[in-house]
């Protein structure tokens, strides 16, 4: 799994690349989220475009950041999760938790114009 970490304006972007299920990968991207929530000011995207497979454990972290980060008042923000992600976060209820976008471009314009 690969995680590539860049600033667009105050928002951090992390693009992960892979697979994402219990084990090394989930424990690497806790870890990814935990720096980018205390090293980080603002928002967080994740772009999951090139994510393969995620699992259960993967879907736990990403709401367990979520939270996270709703508690210092940032949003955790995801972008272009494939269909088989969009299936189980609407299956478990969490769709409507998360602010989904289609694709980066779509994610950082509206957030930033929302920021203005």
């Amino acid at each position: 799994m690969i995680v590539d970490k860049n600033h667009i304006g105050n928002m951090t972007v992390l693009s992960v690349e892979g697979i994402i299920k219990l084990g090394q990968s989930a424990e690497f991207l806790a870890e990814n989220l935990k720096r980018a929530l205390e090293a980080d000011d603002g928002h967080v995207i994740v772009d999951l475009t090139k994510i393969n497979y995620i699992d259960s454990t993967g879907i736990g972290e990403l709401v367990a950041y979520l939270g996270r980060f709703g508690m210092m008042d940032r949003k955790f923000i995801l972008v272009n999760p494939s269909e088989r992600v969009r299936k189980l976060l609407k299956v478990a209820q969490l769709d409507s938790l998360f602010t989904i976008y289609d694709d980066l471009d779509s994610a950082v314009a509206a957030e930033a114009s929302k920021a203005s």
